[in-house]
């Protein structure tokens, strides 16, 4: 399962990033966008990366898989199609690709068909009926190979995601050996202990609602440990709070989780609990009567769970966090950047209007570039469709970021702040041919946030626009790159609660910014 992960991996983010890639940067993009099991890396993943690809091109003649250069991989198919020429190290063998080796592990599936009745919104909502698994019958399943489930969009993989608590304590770790550094916006904190449900979950005493609290207890005794051994959990015990939906990623779209709630009623043996597996570390019990919580240390999905059923016991403040001072003394560029809907738009408003920043919008720069009106003239698929085809174009990024150096040069302003950048490469390219520094400020919003934003910002009434519409906009090709930029970022600010309280904390980020 293992090596079907790493190239099935690799396979993934070429042909999404649609260049060659070395071995760290294929397993940096795959962190990035949740491609690798929770539990699934090695120490020194990079390397696990290399020796795979390699043995897979050295003893394979289907490989999918070709070398470009020294330590970098593509896709034979991609390589062929785009003419890039013949790798400088591996003759490239005109054969069919190889088909990966199923995973033995067979996993529980909902068709789309199926959970298109009770998944209509982000975020964990309630269901009708509140269990919705308790009353499907086979003809709504599918058990399939793990390896194959991964890569179809057609069903939602069932994982278990369950809360630890006693009392006001809930159970906290950090998960994983490798470090995401800061490329990864989501933190690496979590609440909810789990994995797949797979088919030899559900026996005669789980078959009601398909293995699912079989598995998470089960999860549970694996990963952790307690003084006088693994925790005995009682299946029924397990108090059932709802069912997770993400659209928002492109895992989240073949995956569905179970949030359950396992009390704990034994506090002598729980509260020296410790971990049982290798990726589960620094467990803690957070009180969330007495601590704060800051919820960018969490991972989305514990940010949800956190923001559904701890919400009256902590304080969702807009909040910021200053990576670099620095570039903020003196003249500079100020990038503004953030998915659809995060308020980057109201950000770049407040600075020209309290900060004196001159704004040059990289959406009517690259319309021109394109030939075509900006939005809201042009509609705003057909627009990103057109910038998606521009951009990934080889000279795209410099033509882009070129012409974005050359407006801010213009604007003849020691404060110029340019709006909308998506992609990592034209980034570089304007901080190479700017004038003055270039400054980052990125804005993080939820996903579910973003979309009452967005619907608010368009004058959209209550049914004018569906999450799954919005998500279609929020995850288009084009504004697929954003959050890669996040580690670039001198300042990210983090929106939980909307405009007004965002605007608030904006000022008193400036505020500190220039007071210093």
């Amino acid at each position: 399962m293992e090596d079907v992960t790493y190239l099935w991996v690799a396979e993934t983010v070429l042909r999404k990033h649609k260049r060659p890639l070395t071995a760290r940067a294929l397993v940096d993009y795959g962190l990035e966008d949740e491609l690798f099991p929770a539990a699934g890396l090695s120490r020194t993943p990079q390397k696990s990366m290399q020796a795979r690809l390699s043995m897979d091109i050295l003893n394979n003649e289907q490989s999918a898989f070709i070398r470009t250069g020294r330590g970098r991989f593509f896709l034979r198919e991609l390589l062929e199609r785009q003419e890039l020429g013949a790798p400088s190290a591996l003759k490239v063998y005109r054969a069919e690709r190889r088909t990966p080796v199923p995973s033995t592990e067979t996993v529980l599936a909902i068709p789309k068909g199926t959970y298109e009745g009770f998944l209509g919104y982000q975020g964990i909502g309630n269901t009708e009926p509140p269990n919705p698994f308790a009353t499907m019958s086979n003809a709504n399943i599918a058990y399939l190979p793990r390896s194959l489930a991964e890569t179809d969009d057609r069903f939602k993989q069932v994982i278990t995601y369950t809360v630890i608590q006693y009392q006001s304590k809930i159970l906290t770790f950090r998960r994983g050996l490798y470090n995401r550094a800061a490329k990864f916006l989501r933190g690496a904190h979590c609440v909810g202990f789990g994995g797949h449900v797979n088919e030899d979950d559900r026996d005669l005493f789980s078959y009601d609602d398909l293995g699912i609290r079989q598995n998470a207890a089960r999860e549970i005794s694996e990963e952790l440990m307690l003084p006088d051994g693994r925790p005995q959990i009682n299946p029924k015990n397990l108090e059932f709070l709802g069912v997770l939906n993400d659209d928002s990623s492109d895992v989240g779209i073949r995956h569905m989780a179970v949030v359950l709630r396992y009390w704990v009623d034994d506090w002598t043996q729980w509260k020296s609990v410790g971990r049982g597996e290798a990726s589960i570390n620094k467990i803690r019990w957070l009180d969330t009567l007495k601590e704060s919580i800051h919820l960018a240390e969490f991972e989305y999905w514990s940010q949800l769970v956190l923001r559904s059923f701890f919400k009256s016991s902590m304080e969702m403040v807009p909040t910021y966090k200053i990576q670099r001072r620095s570039s903020f003394h003196g003249p500079h560029v100020l990038c503004v950047v953030g998915s659809i809907g995060s308020g980057k738009s109201a950000t770049s408003n407040l600075l020209r209007q309290r900060f004196g920043y001159t704004a040059v919008n990289s959406g009517q720069v690259l319309a021109r570039l394109m030939g075509i009106a900006p939005i809201p003239e042009t509609p705003r698929d057909v627009f990103q469709a057109a910038a998606e085809e521009f951009i990934t174009r080889p000279a795209g990024p410099t033509e882009l970021g070129c012409a974005l150096a050359d407006a801010a040069s213009q604007s003849g302003s020691e404060r110029v702040l340019i709006d909308g950048i998506r992609h990592p490469e034209t980034l570089e390219v304007l901080k190479r041919h700017a004038s003055l520094p270039v400054a980052l400020l990125y804005v993080y919003t939820p996903p579910d946030v973003a979309y009452e934003m967005y619907r608010y910002r368009e004058g959209h009434g209550e049914q004018a626009i569906t999450f799954p519409e919005f998500v279609r906009l929020y995850t288009a090709p084009v504004e697929g790159k954003i959050r890669y930029i996040i580690g670039e970022a001198d300042v990210i600010t983090f929106n939980w609660l909307g405009l007004e309280a965002y605007e608030s904390a904006l000022i008193h980020l400036m505020e500190d910014l220039y007071a210093r």
